[in-house]
């Protein structure tokens, strides 16, 4: 019986887990120019960033989540981003290259390794860390050779002042499941 008890427990825990990733979001103006080459090219509506950490599962609390966040945060202050010119992962997904300064990379460093310390596996351990924002994903070969011919006078070049990172939770609205900014947490 003790046995059958200590599953269910476990099987209760696994069904309170929620979806998490944390990511960086843009400045307003930069969000709304890329929001709408996104939905001219029906990339998923999840708000533009640059993802840090992909999505994973955590049982704990919201709470001791951002807990884990600000601790793995010690040391990082503000920092300047850029952005600058397209790049594309094969044929199927065209985005917005993000420099990977030394500053990015120790904040990805640090994030990675405080999530590992509760559980949390680097599912990205075989592709080394390529920081960029989604234009367009999941692409036929003819889409994508129709967005790259629309993106042909396209040449971003942005910088930025990263401030916090976000955390960014799937929600169920209704029969609509989409990934919300649940908490940004400062850097510095």
């Amino acid at each position: 019986m003790a046995e059958f008890i200590n599953y269910a427990r476990g099987a209760e825990r696994f069904v309170n887990m929620a979806d998490f990733f944390l990511g960086i979001t843009l400045p307003e103006d930069f969000t709304e120019e890329v929001e709408s080459l996104r939905r001219r090219f029906a990339a998923p509506r999840t708000r533009p960033h640059i993802t840090l950490i992909p999505p994973f599962k955590w049982s704990g609390s919201d709470q001791d989540l951002e807990t884990v966040i600000h601790d793995s945060l010690q040391g990082c202050s503000p920092f300047k981003m850029t952005c600058k010119g397209l790049g594309r992962f094969g044929r199927a997904v065209i985005f917005i290259d993000v420099v990977a300064s030394p500053e990015l990379m120790a904040l990805y460093s640090k994030l990675k390794e405080g999530l590992s310390q509760e559980g949390i596996g680097d599912r990205g351990k075989d592709r080394p860390y390529h920081p960029h924002i989604t234009l367009a994903t999941r692409l036929s070969s003819g889409e994508f050779h129709q967005y790259v011919e629309e993106l042909g006078d396209y040449l971003p070049t942005r910088d930025f002042l990263c401030r916090e990172v976000a955390l960014f939770k799937m929600q169920t609205q209704g029969r609509f499941r989409r990934w919300q900014v649940a908490k940004k947490v400062e850097l510095g």
